[in-house]
């Protein structure tokens, strides 16, 4: 019989305690007063804790911004999942996805725009789940071709199409200035998607 795993050890629920601590002062003071006008000193004042101890959990300021994020994303993609199963039709996948990405760029738009300009002095901070989100609307695409529910489109042209669309809408860039808080913004982009993507009833 193998022995249960020991439950941590009072320094590794101190240690869990610390980081999410830092972690929520960061994404707060992101969130309040924008990634550059947030220093290390006021992250690790509001996580009551000092700066020195900071730096043992996270090597840069671009270190704890990647976290924030992550977990941001691991929450949408968590929601995404817990609205879809097996049966789901192909369009209803990508529309959900699309809903989804919209909530997470949504809810982090003023830490977003730190990190396009950060990319944009070639210091990529999200990289990682740029690639995985396009191979992941990709195959989704790929998926609904295959089942039939598609037409034969360039799944990947497709995925870059729905994914920038989503993007510079939510975000209220370019040619979508002053849109991004229109409630019908959303909907129009999923019934873009259905036209694009979905073979004639």
């Amino acid at each position: 019989m193998t022995a249960a795993p020991a439950a941590p050890g009072r320094l590794e629920r101190r240690k869990a305690r610390t980081r999410a601590a830092i972690l929520a002062a960061a994404t707060r003071l992101f969130h309040e007063q924008g990634f550059e006008a947030t220093s290390i000193q006021q992250i690790a004042e509001l996580a009551d804790t000092g700066v020195g101890t900071l730096y043992g959990y996270f090597h840069s300021k671009e270190d704890i911004l990647r976290e924030v994020l992550r977990q941001s994303r691991d929450e949408a993609v968590a929601r995404y999942q817990s609205a879809v199963s097996a049966d789901t039709p192909a369009i209803e996948r990508i529309s959900r996805a699309l809903e989804s990405m919209a909530a997470y760029l949504d809810q982090n738009r003023r830490v977003l725009v730190s990190v396009f300009r950060l990319a944009a002095k070639e210091r990529p901070i999200d990289d990682d789940y740029a690639e995985w989100l396009l191979r992941s609307f990709t195959e989704l695409i790929e998926a609904g071709i295959r089942s039939g529910e598609f037409r034969a489109v360039p799944a990947d042209a497709a995925a870059r199409m729905l994914i920038t669309t989503v993007m510079t809408a939510t975000l209220g860039i370019g040619a979508w200035a002053g849109r991004h808080r229109d409630p019908d913004l959303l909907p129009e982009i999923q019934q873009l998607a259905r036209a694009l993507l979905c073979r004639e009833p």
